[in-house]
This record gives structure tokens, sequence and C-alpha cells, in this order.
């Protein structure tokens, strides 16, 4: 009798750890997936606006920082994911929106990195990068 509460306690605690551990790569890929939001708007108005950086705004925003701490995201993943969204985002700030602005040119930056953020790629890239296994398509 007591064997079989011992292993059921072991079984449960086995159980739990699983979950547990589940949820914490959950919260990683999802607070990294928007610290790469952050830096794509940040790379991107930043390539419209030399003044971005000077804005107190920019400056006193701290959601990046917020994010790295609330994902326990490590400065090499940090760059890795920088690195990832210069390279996946990089034309953002060419890409001239149709619609009117009274200073002529308008961008759709914030709609772009949100897409970006919502992609299939960045997805995969930071379940790569937190070492969840993708799973493979076969093909019916």
């Amino acid at each position: 009798m007591g064997t079989k509460i011992i292993q059921l306690i072991i079984i449960t605690l086995i159980i739990s750890s699983n979950l547990i551990f589940g949820q914490t790569k959950d919260n990683k890929i999802k607070y990294m997936k928007k610290y790469a939001y952050c830096n794509c708007l940040y790379i991107n108005n930043n390539k419209l606006d030399a003044t971005y950086l000077n804005n107190k705004f920019q400056l006193s925003d701290k959601s990046e920082n917020l994010f790295m701490d609330l994902g326990k995201i490590s400065d090499k993943e940090s760059a890795k994911i920088r690195e990832f969204t210069e390279k996946q985002t990089k034309d953002i700030a060419t890409i001239e929106s149709s619609y009117y602005s009274e200073t002529g040119i308008s961008y759709t930056i914030t709609a772009d990195c949100l897409n970006f953020y919502e992609s299939k790629d960045l997805d995969n890239y930071v379940k790569k990068i937190v070492g969840v296994a993708l799973k493979r398509r076969t093909k019916n």
C-alpha cells in the first residue's frame, strides 16, 4: 500500500513538473515575441527619423527591458532576436503606404511590425532558441 502511494506521488510530481516546465517555455516564447515586436518598431522608426532616439517617450519606454525580465531572456538570446528582427524587417521602413498623410509620405510600420510579431517565421525562430521541437507537416 505504501509503495503505491509513493508511486502515485512520484507520478504526480513528474506530471506537475512537465506542466510547469511547458508553461515556462510558453511564457518565454510569448515574451521573446513581444521583445521582437518592440525591436521592430524601434529599428524601423529610427530608420525614418534620426531624432527618434532623442524622443523622450522612446528614451523612457522600457518595454523591451520589461519583456526581457518577464521572459527571463538572456543577453545572448536578446542579441539573436534583435539580429533576426533586423534581418526580417529591414524593408519595412522603405515601403510607402497608399494612405494619405499631410506630411506627404506615410508608412504602416506599426501594422507591419504587428504582422511580423504574428508571423510563423518569428514563432518558429523563438521556439528554436528556446528548444521547443517544431511539428513537421506530413503530406497526405
